[in-house]
């Protein structure tokens, strides 16, 4: 299967719709969004959407995420077709790596420097993701897999138990939760 990537520009304004937002965010604005962007609702769930890439027949693969089924805290949406393992080809994994490197580029000139993660580099399943710490108190990520490239808009009280999290990784060493078992 051909994997389909956005524009870097439509990519670019997909992600920066929801990054200057003043949180807490109301559900009518994030539905507000969603629609803006053309995205499509699921019909038993607003909350969950299709876009120009989700594929025929599938339902939506993007959410809007919920604090407690009540407070909006986030989207995650797709920026190309999702490649699932067994329809993978050749092109798959250079085409999410050059589309990624793409939207990472374009996205450093406008957010500046991310914290980068690369896991298992160079095997089939290697991971990338770059993280946006953004003045508002939120956050966003890209990350990608071969056949897949993913969004995360965090709200400000998930971006700063990541923080947190970090800290205290940094002070006490990985797997640190062990240690308070």
């Amino acid at each position: 299967m051909k994997m389909e990537t956005l524009p870097v520009e439509t990519a670019v304004e997909w992600v920066t719709a929801w990054t200057n937002l003043t949180w807490p965010v109301s559900w009518e604005t994030a539905f507000a969004i969603r629609d803006r962007l053309g995205w499509i609702a699921e019909s038993q769930d607003g909350r969950f959407f299709r876009t120009v890439l989700t594929l025929p027949g599938k339902e939506g693969e993007g959410v809007i995420g919920a604090r407690d089924d009540h407070e909006f805290d986030g989207v995650v949406f797709l920026l190309a077709t999702l490649v699932t393992r067994d329809l993978k080809d050749k092109t798959t994994a250079p085409t999410t790596w050059a589309a990624y490197e793409s939207y990472v580029t374009a996205l450093i000139n406008i957010f500046g420097e991310p914290r980068t993660t690369v896991n298992r580099r160079g095997a089939s399943n290697e991971y990338r993701q770059c993280k946006w710490y953004l003045s508002n108190g939120s956050s966003f990520s890209l990350g990608a897999q071969s056949g897949i490239i993913e969004v995360s808009i965090n709200s400000p009280e998930d971006t700063w138990v990541d923080l947190e999290y970090q800290r205290l990784e940094e002070k006490y060493g990985p797997n640190w939760e062990e240690q308070f078992e």
